[in-house]
Order: C-alpha cells, then structure tokens, then sequence
C-alpha cells in the first residue's frame, strides 16, 4: 500500500494541492531536509510519483499542484515565475506552521521538471537561506530574442479551444512528438485529458516561462545544482547553458525523452539521492 497521501493548503488564488510521502528511514535514522517538487507545463504533481516513495527513504518529498494546474486554485490570469516560486515558498512555509513537516524546518530542497526548473532556480537565486540543493531536469534558457519569439507563436502551438477541434489535432501531435517510445497510447491519453481540462489557461504556464530572465536567474544561484538532461525537447539548450549555475554538475541522460521518471526511476533515484546526501 502506497504511503503517498494528498493534502490542501491556503494559497493566493485559494487552495493548493499537494502529494506527499513521509520520510521513511529505518527507526534511528536521521530525516534529510525536505524535498519540494515542481512540475513541468501543463502538468501537475503525479508526474513525481514514480519517484516520491523511493526518494522518501532519505527525507519527506512533497510535489506540489502549481496554481492553475492539477487541483490546485489558480489565477484569473497569467502569472509570473517569480509568482510561482513565492507561493511555493509561503507553501512549505504553511506546512511547518501547519505541523505537516516539523515545525523547526528552515531549509529544504527543490527540484523542478522544465517549467518547474525555473521555479526552482528562482527559489534558489531569490530565497538562499531557504533553499539548501536544487535539481533541475531541462533548462528552457533562451536569450530575450528567442524568448520574444516563443511568446508571439505561443497561441499558434495552442490554440484557443474550438469547434474545429485544432487544439486537440495540436496537442495530439506535440505529445506524440514529445513522449519517449516506450509510454503506452493510454499514458498518453491520459495526459492529453489533463491538458484539455485546462481549457484555455492550459499554456500559461509558457507564458511565464518565456518572460523570464533564466539566464540571468541562473548566473545568481550559488548552492549546488545538479542538471539532470534526459534527450527530450531540451536537450541541446540545457547542454549549452548549464555551466552558468557556478556550483553545477551536469548528468546526460541520452536514449530517453519524455517520460524518464518512469523509465529510468532507479538511475534517477540514485543519482538524485546521491546529491542531496553527499
């Protein structure tokens, strides 16, 4: 039976949602700081799940619902990255205050996926007496042309919702192009259903992306960072751009796209365990 259990918390658009899993070392054995887990976009918090429970021997691991997508209360319109990881630290600081992790919790982990990588990164740049490690998987660092450009095509990507069913032909095909090989059709369906739920707030999160100084976030971060690189649609920038974190270590991951965390869980697990418990 699994240990994971889901959980709500105050946030700025109403309430967060959350899947955690308890730290679950052997009897005398000392917790690591938590783990805070941000998603990609437009996702939401199961996507850690292959991994919460195993990274669990060695510390509490919570994957947040960032506002607006899975069951988490979001904005009336599109936010920031800076937004994002403000509520996530008021977040993991409720859940202290709340006695979800102990109450004497100053610092903790963060790992993001994509999206959540920025979060993350900004969490570690804005918040250092919080933030202790961070692990990120793919870096979306563009210079501000290239940015610029993503924003303005953003729309054409994903469509306003409509009759002629466009968006859904669109997204079809970019979770096709996206997904590794071996994720089922039904995987693949049932991430197409919860990007459709979204309805037009699905590509938001983009949106705060491309209006973000990564590189510039990147160059302020000082704690250790370690930059998992599976070979999906980041592959070659994150490549490029990963030495600006001056405290960084790289991992390429090649042969696996979209869907690692489920494909290679153990690699993940050990490499990710090894880090945050030098």
């Amino acid at each position: 039976m699994s240990s994971i259990t889901r959980g709500y918390a105050p946030g700025p658009y109403g309430q967060l949602h959350y899947r955690i899993a308890p730290f679950s070392g052997t009897a005398g054995e000392e917790s690591g700081p938590p783990l805070l887990c941000l998603h990609q976009t437009p996702s939401h918090s199961a996507d850690w799940l292959p991994i919460l429970e195993p990274l669990a021997k060695g510390r509490t691991v919570i994957a947040l619902d960032t506002p607006g997508y899975g069951m988490s209360d979001g904005p009336d319109a599109p936010t920031t990255i800076e937004d994002y990881a403000a509520t996530a630290d008021a977040f993991m600081a409720r859940l202290a205050e709340d006695g979800v992790l102990p109450a004497d919790t100053q610092t903790y982990d963060v790992m993001g996926f994509h999206t959540g990588s920025l979060v993350a990164t900004e969490l570690a740049q804005s918040r250092p007496e919080r933030v202790r490690r961070v692990v990120v998987f793919g870096l979306a660092a563009y210079p501000e042309d290239v940015r610029q450009t993503k924003l303005a095509n953003l729309r054409g990507a994903f469509p306003e919702p409509g009759a002629d069913l466009a968006h859904v032909e669109k997204l079809w095909a970019i979770i096709g192009t996206l997904s590794d090989p071996r994720i089922t059709w039904e995987e693949r369906h049932v991430s197409m259903a919860e990007c459709l739920r979204l309805g037009s707030r699905m590509p938001w999160g983009y949106i705060a992306v491309y209006r973000y100084d990564f590189l510039g976030a990147m160059a302020k971060v000082t704690q250790p960072v370690l930059v998992m690189n599976p070979e999906d649609d980041l592959w070659e920038v994150t490549r490029r751009t990963s030495h600006l974190f001056a405290n960084g270590q790289r991992v390429d991951m090649p042969g696996v796209a979209h869907g690692v965390l489920k494909l290679e869980t153990a690699r993940v697990v050990e490499t990710i365990t090894g880090f945050l418990d030098p």
